[in-house]
């Protein structure tokens, strides 16, 4: 990344997202940083090409929520972005920079709360993808929230951790990590997601899906529907919601197969292309696209499909 790159996203709408939270002068708040080094920061975690909007509009202002929030009481922020789309990335060098600073600041995946075995795979048996984990319902909400509300309340609490390549890729719980930050930012790829109202049909925002909708996978959308309201608890606790929003739901697959290409090439491990294809075709088809429109966003920033962040939109 050159963080002296122009940015994409319109000044204008940086000085609405800055004065939402609390700066009145952009210049002073980029002189600010720029005096703590921070563009000299964690730069080798950003992929090769990454536009600065992802550091100046994204990454330090969450920062600099995270700052104020951190001198008042604990708080939780959640990010809500599709799978491939460079939310792990962004998550990893927030805790890289937080520490820098000295900001009591942990970043948290819902994935981290993946039921353990057995209870993981009879939670998705008969899912028409074949996937492992990843839809709602495959994640132990009770502990969730327990330990959310625990670490809110001032303890120092223990979250799960989850190892992807367990049991041959299928995954499993691997142990536990303390958590007393002032700040937590729970990332996900259905954060904030609400169920679908009841006049609305089971197919609808489908659109973009070749082939359409099979039968099986549109009992299954059912099926979920059911799960995403037992995360309603969860998404209450949270104190603030920003969100990259993809440009549709097939931006996923251009996306993963990117990632996926990465991973065989840096470490020689991927997913095979079958499982691959069943993971897309899960992402784009599992959820409707409407429940993507995040009513409760804070901040909505827009990718295109080469993930660049193009505008962002605040909640009125």
């Amino acid at each position: 990344m050159d963080p002296d790159r122009p940015l994409k996203i319109p000044a204008r709408d940086l000085d609405r997202l800055l004065a939402s939270i609390g700066v009145m002068n952009r210049q002073d708040w980029k002189q600010s940083w720029l005096d703590r080094d921070i563009q000299t920061v964690g730069r080798d975690l950003w992929a090769p090409g990454t536009s600065a909007d992802w550091l100046w509009c994204l990454a330090l202002p969450l920062l600099t929520l995270a700052e104020r929030r951190a001198g008042m009481h604990r708080s939780l922020i959640g990010l809500s972005a599709l799978p491939g789309c460079g939310k792990t990335t962004l998550g990893a060098w927030l805790e890289v920079a937080a520490a820098a600073i000295g900001l009591s600041f942990q970043v948290v995946s819902i994935d981290d709360f993946y039921l353990s075995s057995p209870a993981l795979d009879q939670s998705m048996q008969g899912n028409p993808w074949g996937v492992p984990r990843a839809i709602p319902g495959s994640h132990e909400l009770q502990l969730m929230a327990l330990a959310l509300d625990a670490w809110k309340s001032g303890g120092q609490v223990q979250f799960p951790c989850f190892d992807k390549a367990l049991r041959e890729g299928r995954g499993d719980r691997s142990g536990w990590r303390i958590c007393d930050a002032s700040v937590v930012l729970l990332e996900g790829w259905f954060v904030g997601c609400e169920p679908l109202a009841e006049t609305d049909a089971i197919d609808i925002g489908s659109d973009h899906l070749d082939p359409p909708l099979q039968e099986a996978e549109l009992r299954y959308r059912s099926a979920v529907q059911a799960s995403l309201k037992a995360y309603r608890p969860i998404w209450q606790q949270l104190d603030h919601l920003w969100q990259i929003k993809a440009p549709d739901l097939n931006a996923p697959s251009l996306w993963k197969r990117q990632q996926n290409d990465s991973q065989q090439r840096l470490r020689g491990a991927g997913l095979p292309d079958d499982e691959l294809r069943n993971f897309i075709r899960m992402v784009s088809s599992a959820i409707p696209s409407i429940s993507f429109d995040l009513a409760d966003a804070d901040v909505v920033f827009s990718a295109d499909a080469q993930r660049n962040l193009r505008s962002l939109q605040l909640r009125d």
